[in-house]
């Protein structure tokens, strides 16, 4: 048995490495090809090939369980075509011993997706939005928003009750470097307007914060609501060349803003969502991506069920080109499962959990049935 588990190990791992690398070959291609109006004008052919190596990690994860299948589905066919399957289920292989020789090079590969998922495609494909607009001089302008990128920041106090809340507006963002043209509207727990803060450009510092240069700061004097008289309150203007802004507002939120929630690490979705929650915000759709990114590595091991069946084929039952058809069906049907219910949690209010994993358990349900009718015709 350990001769057999090695040979499917081996064979699962070099094959489903070659679909993978087959795959990002072709994503590779077709990146180039959507730059080639940019090359000679915008950039050169070196930055273009750079631009495109950072985003393959992202490319590499979203397609591994897929690659993954495909390399069962290659190796298991193979095996059925010169009755090297056949002999193994003679020797008494059952099905629940074939499904754990599958496994471990699946649980080698959930490793290596949670690797590349967590600590190599996010920062990378990051990496590459910022190394693009700084190649073409542009910034970054709030996700289509004419009025540029909103965020809403509450001040608490030792005793975590709010002082004040904050809705900060900046129009251009250049990610690790600035943000411009702020405008901080600043309300107390009243809901009352305390002041207007304004400046040209603000930068971040690990030690101080946010500081604000050319600052303006607008102090509305309080009246109560109800008050229909004349005052003789004043609003105070104060001008700085620089404002401490001070750490309340987290450095890095500009930067989420730029990247899609999928396109997150689990740690950067974490932290998103605990800051939307501490300042009363819809975080439905990050955790909904959180949940997903969190089963995604384990639907390898559900791909690898699903190329179980094939298997048991004879070489009659289709060719190879047949059955990689077969396979890119079942993974084409897998992504739509995702999307649909990732749609479904954030419009009906679904459990981000449950809808990250019905997905991988609607393909354990349809292997389970491939099993069983493979089995009662073999």
């Amino acid at each position: 048995m350990k001769v057999l588990t090695k040979l499917i190990f081996v064979q699962v791992i070099k094959s489903s490495l070659f679909v993978l690398l087959a795959l990002v070959a072709l994503f590779a291609f077709f990146d180039l090809i959507g730059q080639s109006s940019k090359i000679g004008t915008t950039y050169s052919i070196y930055q273009a090939f750079m631009l495109t190596a950072l985003v393959l990690p992202m490319r590499g994860y979203q397609v591994l369980p897929i690659a993954v299948m495909l390399g069962a589905i290659f190796t298991l066919s193979r095996l059925a075509a010169t009755s090297q399957f056949t002999v193994m289920r003679v020797s008494g292989v059952s099905p629940w011993r074939f499904a754990s020789m599958l496994m471990l090079p699946g649980i080698l590969m959930v490793l290596f997706a949670f690797t590349i998922g967590e600590y190599v495609a996010p920062p990378a494909h990051r990496y590459s939005k910022e190394a693009k607009l700084d190649i073409t001089g542009d910034s970054f302008s709030g996700k289509d928003l004419d009025s540029g990128i909103w965020v809403r920041d509450v001040v608490r106090n030792d005793k975590n009750e709010p002082t004040s809340i904050r809705f900060v507006n900046v129009s251009r963002l250049k990610p690790g470097e600035a943000a411009y043209n702020w405008k901080v509207y600043v309300f107390n727990p009243k809901g009352d307007m305390t002041s207007i803060v304004t400046a040209k450009e603000g930068r971040y510092s690990d030690s101080q914060g946010w500081i604000l240069k050319d600052a303006k700061e607008e102090k509305f004097p309080l009246i109560p609501k109800d008050f229909k008289g004349t005052t003789d309150e004043k609003i105070e203007v104060s001008y700085f060349p620089e404002l401490v802004w001070g750490k309340h507002l987290d450095g890095n939120i500009f930067g989420l803003l730029m990247v899609k929630p999928e396109y997150m690490s689990l740690q950067e979705l974490y932290h998103y969502i605990e800051y939307l929650k501490s300042n009363g915000q819809t975080y439905k759709i990050f955790e909904t991506a959180f949940w997903s990114k969190m089963f995604y590595p384990f639907a390898i091991l559900v791909m690898l069920i699903l190329a179980m069946p094939f298997a048991y084929q004879s070489a009659r039952a289709g060719g190879m080109a047949i059955k990689i058809f077969c396979g890119i069906m079942i993974g084409i049907l897998y992504y739509a499962l995702n999307n649909i219910f990732a749609f479904i949690s954030v419009l009906q209010s679904v459990p981000s959990f449950i809808s990250a994993l019905m997905p991988s358990v609607m393909m354990l349900m349809l292997a389970s049935i491939a099993m069983w009718f493979v089995e009662r015709r073999s």
